[in-house]
């Protein structure tokens, strides 16, 4: 599939050069290659994630590349599912992915439209699309620009940026955040890192249940270890748990994705609590992310009228607030 291409400097069309959309194209060393050089990327687009829920859900992975020439622009992966036959669900959550740097708005228009054609109702093909955009008037004018409205509004998350120096990092922490921390460094606490086995287990099925008494709404724990199956590579499941003493006092989850990380559950029981671990895990994840060379750290779902709490806990990281456009059909 192609399309006319614009000069992005001037918005006048280029007869010499088009856009392309190829479906399918690469296989999963190419597309995390790809997710790398998107630099902050979201999970939902990893190719784990797109083999974890076609695990669970029946549902047909569609991948793809936009082009030009030999120079990839975007990239975006698409769950199809028939639902309600003879008619196709497609969903986008978080892509394209943007692959050229400083890509203008007028490009981006050219390769939001491109996808969009790629799914229509003419063909019993109904696309809910939560792009990767943030939300703003800008955002919203070029999802208009697709033909499409919006029904939800958009996802907030908290990014960590890693790639500044550990100790602007720390002084970054809000100051009661950072007492915590002070305070969990001197708990006697010892803090492991795993990649699977046991400490995975034993973090999914108490996070899971603490998940369903108080009816969070994070990732649920079977699409956890459908995700952490489909890793090709197990260093990226990453497991810490903290320790008082030989007993398990905490842990957090978290899985490496390109050059981004995402905290995906977490559990603390009541000494963990006492003795600041949550704080002290997430703490020494920076200091590995950063090790490993990886740049951002998504630290997941803030909804400060549901879980204020939680809310107040990831903003002393010291994240930016990072909003999406919202749903579309």
């Amino acid at each position: 599939m192609t399309a006319a291409m614009r000069d992005f400097t001037n918005g006048t069309p280029m007869a010499s050069d088009a856009l392309e959309l190829s479906w399918d194209a690469c296989a999963a060393g190419d597309w995390d290659r790809h997710l790398a050089a998107a630099g902050l990327s979201a999970l939902e687009q990893s190719w784990a994630y797109g083999e974890a829920l076609a695990a669970l859900e029946g549902c047909r992975v569609r991948r793809a590349l936009v082009t030009r020439g030999d120079r990839p622009l975007a990239m975006v992966q698409a769950f199809e599912k028939h639902r309600f036959l003879p008619l196709a669900v497609v969903r986008i959550l978080r892509g394209p992915l943007w692959l050229e740097p400083g890509l203008a708005p007028e490009g981006r228009q050219d390769v939001l439209r491109l996808v969009k054609r790629a799914f229509r109702l003419a063909r019993r093909e109904l696309l809910i699309w939560s792009p990767e955009l943030a939300a703003g008037q800008e955002s919203h004018a070029l999802m208009r620009g697709c033909g499409t409205r919006r029904m939800v509004t958009g996802y907030s998350t908290l990014v960590l940026d890693l790639q500044r120096p550990a100790a602007e990092l720390r002084a970054g922490l809000h100051g009661k955040w950072r007492n915590m921390l002070v305070a969990a460094e001197a708990s006697g606490l010892s803090v492991r890192l795993a990649a699977g086995g046991r400490s995975f287990d034993w973090l999914v099925e108490r996070a899971e249940a603490f998940r369903r008494r108080r009816g969070f709404i994070g990732m649920p724990g079977v699409l956890v270890q459908s995700v952490a199956r489909a890793v090709p590579d197990k260093a990226d499941v990453m497991v810490l748990t903290a320790h008082a003493g030989r007993d398990r006092v905490a842990g957090i989850l978290l899985f490496a994705h390109g050059r981004t990380a995402t905290y995906a559950l977490a559990w603390t029981g009541a000494e963990g609590r006492r003795l600041r671990a949550h704080n002290l895990l997430l703490w020494r994840a920076v200091l590995e992310l950063r090790e490993r060379g990886l740049g951002w750290l998504d630290l997941g779902g803030v909804d400060a009228a549901a879980a204020p709490g939680v809310a107040r806990f990831k903003l002393g990281l010291g994240g930016r607030l990072h909003t999406l456009a919202g749903t579309f059909i």
